[in-house]
């Protein structure tokens, strides 16, 4: 048998493919069937089960017998319970609509499926699957207000919560997003990477917002457990309703930088003026942020940008087949970056 890491990516793909069906038996699912919906990194399925699955009790959000399956490419099974065991406290004692872990029959949150086409196995997860549509356009005040409700519901319930012992999830401050902790390479070396007119504008943005952090702190009423990647693909909404999905980069942030994200894929244009004035509405009607934060908002969103432009100099290194792409992704926030400056001349 031809070695994995040897495969073509649809050859990778027949491999997961059975070792996805091999997990359903973890689940008590044998028989289901599965759709793939996505490989990048991950691979994630739909499950359809011909009849009543694992799950029990009222659907609410969700859709009956449909779940979704990951195949994750992470070897860390600490951090990836971690994620789900947040999952279930958003989900369970909070009340919120999002991705519910479904335990293995061993009672497991996450199991490691090993085949002969994967012997160094992967971890496999199962969520249940959350009854919405995504939007790509078409916003209107009712839906950003719905979603800044979402966020501030995630927000109190995060500030409150108590993390079980063994709870690992990154911390998302300045050396973990500007700081190029976890970098391979000197920060000053993926700088030097960048085009020309990135340069400064990312030293800039960085130094203010290590400043603005600092003074923030990293008490409850400024920092806390965060979704870090609540970009409208990972927003679902139904009926006035809004459920937040793909948690996988969840860790500890800081609140505005959570909302700066929510809000990033637009821009100082014309209408992100009345979405932003919309979201902060809904947020303000669950919890209180003080002007003293809310004030640093742009900040936090040119430091989002900042950071995908640094993460992505870094990418380019580590991976040069993928550098078209990552350039592509580089240039685009960094162009964005430039219009944080472009708004204060």
């Amino acid at each position: 048998m031809k070695p994995y890491t040897e495969l073509s990516r649809l050859g990778r793909l027949r491999r997961l493919r059975q070792l996805a069906h091999v997990a359903l038996d973890a689940y008590g699912l044998t028989g289901a069937h599965l759709n793939f919906l996505h490989y990048e990194g991950n691979v994630i399925y739909r499950v359809d089960a011909p009849a009543p699955g694992p799950t029990t009790g009222k659907s609410g959000p969700y859709m009956e017998n449909r779940y979704v399956l990951r195949i994750l490419t992470t070897g860390d099974r600490e951090a990836v319970a971690s994620e789900l065991t947040w999952l279930a406290a958003l989900s369970r004692e909070a009340g919120l609509p999002v991705p519910e872990p479904v335990p293995t029959l061993a009672g497991e949150l996450l199991t490691t499926i090993t085949t002969p086409g994967v012997p160094q196995g992967r971890i496999v997860s199962l969520m249940r699957w959350l009854d919405g549509r995504r939007l790509t356009k078409g916003f209107r005040p009712n839906h950003l207000r719905a979603w800044g409700q979402m966020m501030a519901r995630l927000h109190e319930s995060a500030a409150g919560w108590l993390p079980p012992e063994g709870f690992n999830r990154p911390q998302w401050d300045w050396h973990g997003q500007l700081g190029g902790r976890d970098f391979r390479w000197p920060i000053e070396e993926l700088v030097a990477s960048m085009p020309r007119q990135f340069r400064e504008p990312f030293a800039v943005v960085s130094q203010q917002a290590r400043e603005v952090m600092q003074a923030l702190g990293q008490g409850p009423e400024a920092y806390g457990m965060i979704h870090a990647d609540m970009y409208p693909e990972n927003v679902l909404f139904k009926a006035g309703e809004v459920y937040p999905i793909d948690f996988e980069d969840c860790g500890y942030g800081y609140w505005m930088w959570d909302i700066g994200i929510a809000l990033c894929y637009w821009p100082w244009t014309q209408d992100w003026y009345w979405m932003r004035d919309a979201f902060l509405e809904g947020y303000a009607q669950v919890r209180t942020l003080p002007e003293s934060q809310l004030v640093h908002l742009d900040l936090f969103m040119a430091a989002q940008y900042a950071t995908m432009v640094i993460w992505a100099s870094a990418l380019i290194k580590h991976d040069p087949a993928m550098q078209a792409e990552h350039e592509k992704w580089r240039n685009r926030d960094g162009n964005k970056l430039l219009r944080y400056f472009e708004l204060r001349v």
